[in-house]
């Protein structure tokens, strides 16, 4: 087996006219099971190196799978348990539910639709349930998916606020309720950097260029379905309270809609890879900080009981925290700008 990481220096040979040949390792074509005449990928990496990689049809012969045995375990334990595998990149997934139980199977079932995009069940007895997980990352790419998950938790924190004009439970559910869709993204975003970091031929499929792109991405997929936690947070704080005059109400929306600008920005700037919006997300944020100091101070008020106001406080903290995310974001975009150093 040949060493990962060793370096095997060999001689650049030409060929007739214009071709230029190298030799690989003997070990490493033995390992991959490669033959003569079989086909591999080469790919000229950012810093000007080559990944050489077997042929993907060749690879992806043999499908992986997991097996979870149901029997004893809690179902939320055994769903996490299932959204494990599915993040690390198992192409099936099979659950062995012993004697057998439809409310279990029926939990399971409605936590992959719930949870999980590219999931499809292909097989269910009354003893066994089989998933078959989809890459997806051709039909939606990585970016792709990022922004219409930064689309649904924006589109939460604004809303969350909404609930203040007036007791509206129905408002309040719905944006609770999105936070699945945001973790179903969230979820499938992961699985595509697993594979990724795993399968360095995958990176430039999804749309990156580095396993560095997949760890800053990584990053802001945390921070993106952080933001969309906080604006269920909000709704659940603003449905109960009462208190608050139409005109407190009213601060705090013009909070959430600059918190909801950073928040914007710095995603605009990640896919764009754009330092300058980037910076400017960040000095927004330090005014949401001074804002939410003011208005906190402002909208307290001494008829509040004790709950309104923790309630309150918690409302205006979440809302700086997804503009706080939102600049975490941002630095993540900046970082990326910065061209990694040649090797030597």
């Amino acid at each position: 087996m040949v060493e990962a990481g060793r370096q095997n220096y060999r001689r650049v040979q030409k060929t007739g006219g214009n071709s230029f040949v190298v030799s690989l390792p003997k070990s490493w074509v033995t390992d991959v099971g490669l033959h003569a005449k079989d086909p591999v990928a080469v790919m000229i990496q950012p810093d000007s190196s080559l990944l050489i990689v077997p042929r993907r049809d060749i690879r992806t012969a043999v499908k992986s799978e997991a097996t979870l045995e149901a029997q004893g375990l809690d179902k939320d334990f055994l769903l996490r348990h299932f959204i494990s595998y599915y993040l690390a990149g198992y192409d099936t997934i099979r659950i062995t539910l012993g004697r057998g139980d439809s409310s279990l199977r029926g939990f399971i079932r409605e936590g992959i639709r719930r949870k999980l995009v590219g999931v499809e069940i292909i097989e269910e007895s009354s003893g066994t349930i089989l998933a078959q997980c989809l890459s997806g990352y051709v039909e939606l790419p990585l970016k792709k998916a990022f922004e219409r998950m930064a689309i649904i938790a924006g589109g939460m924190l604004t809303d969350s606020v909404e609930v203040l004009r007036g007791p509206n439970r129905e408002l309040a559910k719905e944006v609770i309720d999105r936070d699945d869709e945001v973790d179903r993204f969230y979820h499938f975003l992961l699985r595509q950097l697993n594979i990724a970091v795993r399968d360095r031929s995958v990176i430039q499929e999804i749309g990156l260029t580095s396993t560095r792109d997949c760890l800053g991405y990584r990053l802001a997929v945390k921070s993106a379905e952080r933001v969309a936690d906080h604006a269920a947070a909000i709704a659940g704080q603003a449905e109960s309270l009462t208190a608050l005059s139409e005109a407190s109400a009213k601060r705090v929306q013009d909070m959430a809609t600059m918190s909801r600008k950073v928040f914007d920005s710095s995603i605009s700037s990640l896919l764009r890879l754009d330092g300058k919006l980037a910076e400017e997300a960040i000095a927004r944020t330090k005014d949401v900080i001074r804002m939410e100091e003011k208005v906190s101070g402002d909208i307290l008020a001494p008829r509040m009981s004790g709950a309104q106001v923790a309630s309150t406080k918690l409302m205006l903290e979440s809302i700086r925290r997804a503009a706080e995310y939102g600049s975490d974001i941002a630095e993540i975009a900046i970082d990326l700008t910065v061209a990694e150093p040649q090797a030597l």
